[in-house]
């Protein structure tokens, strides 16, 4: 609440100041709200989906931290591969169909993630990945260039800053988020299993098994640390069990609310974000680079703005 009420007052100062750091009438441009909310949630659903998925990775199936980071790399790849291609697809069917096909491919690809099971092969979840990736590939850099291209290039800087600001925000708060779901939905499973086990405790290991079942609470690499420890190998056992199988449907729960956000994204996108940039943005950039030419003094340098 604090927050907000804070986000508030930046924007009444903002609209009242001679000279605002953010002209918050900017966002009255649906081309530079809508891609900028894209960019928000695409972050937000990649930065949560992939702080659960290298969890995942080492905890569940096994693999250690260098592993998982290299079984990554297909994701990587194909998002670095797409991205440049995208740009050829706005030339031929315009910005809004790209970035709506994007997010809907990202939220394909988290909703498949509700498939991965305690013993899911690497292959079976690769090719998820793969289609996360095509998806952000496609969103990312058209989104981007609308930000940037319904601004003044005057106002260049206030567009890369709000871009980057966009991503950061939108990451910070899916793992938050996201992290917060898992985290809760994990923690209720393994605390249900103490429960039940209780017991079998001895009396006088009672405060000791109350920590044990705090730290596994936490998270799963607790739990397995805690498995370790406990002399009865059969409760070790169904330990490592129910806290691989917690994991797993909390991660097909914190999935479900990126694929949602995703979603919202792709509505977003396919209602108020223009196909093309409107004429008046395009010949307001060109007048001002004009006019940057014609006041550039000899032998001073004047970048070209990229063309589309």
């Amino acid at each position: 609440v604090g927050g907000l009420a804070l986000l508030g007052v930046f924007a009444w100062w903002e609209t009242h100041t001679d000279h605002p750091m953010l002209d918050v009438r900017f966002f009255k441009n649906a081309r530079f709200s809508a891609a900028s909310a894209s960019i928000t949630l695409i972050f937000f659903a990649m930065f949560g989906s992939l702080f659960l998925l290298t969890q995942y990775m080492q905890f569940t199936l096994g693999y250690d931290p260098l592993t998982a980071g290299i079984r990554l790399l297909p994701f990587a790849l194909t998002l670095g591969l797409t991205a440049p291609l995208s740009s050829k697809l706005v030339e031929r069917i315009g910005t809004k169909i790209t970035v709506t096909t994007g997010l809907t491919l990202v939220t394909i690809g988290l909703l498949l993630m509700t498939g991965l099971q305690v013993d899911t092969s690497y292959g079976n979840l690769v090719w998820r990945l793969m289609i996360m990736a095509v998806g952000m590939g496609l969103t990312m850099a058209p989104a981007t260039e609308s930000v940037m291209g319904s601004l003044p290039l005057g106002k260049a800087g206030v567009g890369s800053a709000v871009n980057d600001t966009t991503r950061q925000v939108g990451g910070a708060l899916g793992v938050a988020i996201i992290g917060s779901v898992m985290s809760s939905v994990y923690g209720s499973k393994v605390a249900e299993w103490f429960d039940s086990v209780s017991s079998q405790v001895p009396a006088g290991s009672a405060s000791q098994f109350g920590a044990a079942k705090e730290a596994a609470e936490s998270q799963i690499g607790a739990a397995l640390q805690v498995a370790q420890q406990l002399p009865d190998k059969e409760l070790a056992s169904q330990l490592v069990a129910t806290a691989n199988e917690a994991f797993v449907t909390a991660l097909h729960y914190g999935v479900v609310v990126g694929a949602a956000a995703t979603a919202l994204g792709a509505a977003i996108a396919f209602v108020w974000l223009p196909a093309h940039a409107k004429r008046e943005d395009v010949d307001e950039q060109d007048q001002e680079y004009a006019e940057e030419m014609a006041a550039a003094q000899p032998g001073e340098v004047v970048v070209e703005p990229a063309s589309d």
